[in-house]
């Protein structure tokens, strides 16, 4: 245990210091892809990293480590627009899963193993993904802001996420788990201006969740449905710099509304090294509504021990009002850095933390992602402890030869706890260290 407190409490400051302030993945499923960093365009070919190493998993704060062997084959292949990937991690312990097994089966399950395939980039006029669904927001991100199917460890879903966007309007949308009436919905755009208002941008919006118990509770729950209407408009752009101005408005049926008026300020070439984006945004919401309703925890908090939905537990907030600014700097091929916090006045502990930092190569041969969220924040301490509220992901690579690096992994998530008489999640601390062949072809 010493060794993964250890790992705790690097993990934490690297965390907090990155996402605060300021190549090949090991395990790829925890971002999209590469792309936020490192553009893929005109890529062709493929990449094989194998290798072996060591797992130890904690199901729970209390519960007892369990050690495996790890050995893992994550290949990628690209041929014009199209990529696609896999990660095949095989977990071995001497002692049998309770899946029957020595073989961990949770990591054998298709959610797992299939990473995604995809087409184009987001910024393409057509693009379109399948697979782990990692952090994806609609339009201003007043509805749905960095969803993820993939925070629960056994229960990762294959979704499909889309983006249709031509000069004149276009759509985009999701749905989290293909087969299933789970969360589903989409975003439809229009450009009906011309001349100097070409860019002035209306939207409509609706999200429904069919299935919120994911069969976690036999009491049953009613679907979660969001509906909105937003506006953008890029008030000055020129090269040195675009400031744009929007506002959303957004009903949870069965609960409240609330609406938000921002300004995105982005500056490509800030002090002539990187592009910098900051983000300000005002809330006005009524009682029984959060923004970003489906967001990176929502699959955990749909639905809870004693069968309550998340629009149930919203029903006792307050009307508020509310402030999020959030700001993104990036080098192309080398750093991304992000962080946000929204704060709700009059509802307490209820701030949400959002940091995140990819660097690739800060020294030769290294490579360092972290992510980490937090929710209800009421002060600064909230930040440093990990608890049933937070997703913390990070990873570090480093090139020994050409052809051969080592890496580590550490994930704070959550397990879905089978005890009937629970009906809830628990934390799930992961930590894996690997040795890896990469071969390109």
């Amino acid at each position: 245990m010493a060794l993964v407190k250890n790992v705790y409490k690097l993990s934490t400051v690297i965390l907090l210091v990155l996402g605060l302030n300021g190549s090949g993945p090991a395990s790829a499923q925890l971002w999209n892809d590469d792309s936020i960093v490192i553009s893929d365009r005109g890529r062709t070919g493929g990449r094989l990293l194998s290798g072996f190493g060591w797992t130890r998993i904690s199901p729970n704060d209390t519960g007892s480590a369990i050690n495996y062997a790890t050995i893992s084959l994550h290949p990628d292949f690209t041929r014009g627009k199209f990529r696609a990937g896999l990660a095949i991690d095989l977990l071995v312990n001497k002692e049998n899963d309770p899946g029957g097994s020595r073989i961990k089966q949770a990591d054998l399950k298709p959610g797992h193993l299939f990473r995604y395939i995809r087409y184009g980039n987001y910024s393409d006029p057509f693009y379109l993904h399948a697979g782990a669904l990692d952090r994806i927001s609609l339009g201003n991100g007043f509805i749905v802001s960095r969803y993820s199917n993939q925070i629960a460890d056994q229960k990762r879903r294959t979704g499909l996420w889309f983006r249709v966007d031509r000069e004149q309007g276009g759509i985009e949308g999701f749905i989290s788990n293909v087969g299933t009436r789970e969360i589903y919905g989409a975003r439809a755009f229009i450009r009906p201006a011309r001349g100097r208002l070409n860019k002035l941008t209306f939207g409509v919006t609706i999200v429904i969740d069919d299935d919120p118990s994911r069969g976690r509770t036999v009491l049953p729950s009613l679907s979660a449905e969001v509906v909105g209407a937003d506006i953008s408009y890029p008030i000055k752009k020129n090269p040195g710099f675009s400031l744009t101005g929007y506002g959303d408005l957004a009903k949870l049926l069965d609960s409240g509304r609330g609406g938000a008026l921002g300004v995105r300020l982005q500056v490509p070439r800030f002090l002539g090294l990187l592009s910098l984006t900051v983000r300000l945004e005002q809330h006005f919401l009524g009682g029984g509504f959060v923004p970003a309703f489906f967001d990176e925890t929502y699959e955990v908090t749909s639905i809870q021990a004693d069968g309550q939905s998340r629009v149930d537990q919203l029903r006792s907030l307050p009307a508020s009002r509310g402030t999020l600014g959030a700001f993104e700097a990036m080098i192309p091929n080398r750093l991304k850095i992000m962080a946000s916090y929204r704060t709700f006045y009059g509802r307490n502990a209820q701030g949400i933390f959002h940091g995140e930092a990819h660097l690739i190569h800060p020294i030769p041969k290294l490579s360092i992602r972290a992510v980490y969220d937090k929710q209800g924040v009421g002060r600064l301490a909230d930040l440093r402890k990990f608890d049933n509220r937070s997703i913390a992901l990070a990873e570090a690579t480093y090139g020994v030869y050409r052809f051969l690096l080592i890496g580590c992994e550490y994930r704070w998530t959550f397990a879905f706890d089978d005890n009937p008489d629970v009906h809830t999640f628990r934390p799930l601390e992961r930590f894996s260290a690997k040795l890896m062949f990469e071969t390109v072809f």
